[in-house]
C-alpha cells in the first residue's frame, strides 16, 4: 500500500470512528469508484396513514479527505477534487457526495463540510481568525467540527 493510500485509509477510519461514536448508522459502499467512501442514514420524518407508519430516511454520501495544516498553523487545506492521473483530468464531487468528511491528524478532529460550501478544487478551513478579525468569506473549522 502506498503512502497516499495509507493516509486516505487513516482519514476514512477516523471519520468512520467519529460517526459511529455519535450514534450514526454508517454504510460502507462495496464499489470504491462511486465518488464517496462512506454514507450515513438520517431519519427525516414519520408519516401516518391509518395503521401504517412510514419513516423517511435520507442517505448522506461522504467523500473522505485528509487535511493538511498550513505552515503558520492558521488553517487546514484539503482537495475537493479527485487526484488527476497522467492523461486524465481531475473531477469534483458535486452530485456524487453531499459532504466531505475531513480528518486532520494535526488537530485530531473530524469535520463535515457540505460539498456545496466549498470550491471544486481546494478548500480552506480557518483555525484562527485573520488579524483584522474579518470573518466574511472564511470557513471557520470549528463551525464544521463533528
Amino acid at each position: 500500500m502506498g503512502v497516499t493510500q495509507q493516509r486516505g485509509l487513516e482519514a476514512e477510519t477516523a471519520i468512520l470512528n467519529r460517526l459511529v461514536q455519535l450514534g450514526y448508522e454508517v454504510l460502507h459502499p462495496w464499489n470504491r469508484s462511486l465518488g464517496y467512501g462512506l454514507a450515513y442514514l438520517v431519519e427525516k420524518e414519520e408519516r401516518h396513514f391509518g395503521f401504517f407508519v412510514f419513516k423517511t430516511i435520507e442517505v448522506v454520501r461522504i467523500q473522505c479527505k485528509l487535511a493538511r495544516i498550513s505552515r503558520d498553523g492558521t488553517f487546514l487545506l484539503f482537495n475537493t477534487s479527485t487526484a488527476a492521473e497522467w492523461g486524465r483530468k481531475s473531477h469534483h464531487y458535486r452530485g456524487k457526495a453531499e459532504q466531505f468528511g475531513v480528518y486532520s491528524s494535526d488537530t485530531e478532529k473530524v469535520y463535515l463540510v457540505p460539498v456545496d460550501h466549498v470550491g471544486t478544487t481546494k478548500a480552506v478551513l480557518r483555525l484562527t481568525l485573520p488579524k483584522n478579525k474579518n470573518q466574511w468569506g472564511y470557513k471557520i473549522a470549528k463551525d464544521y467540527e463533528l
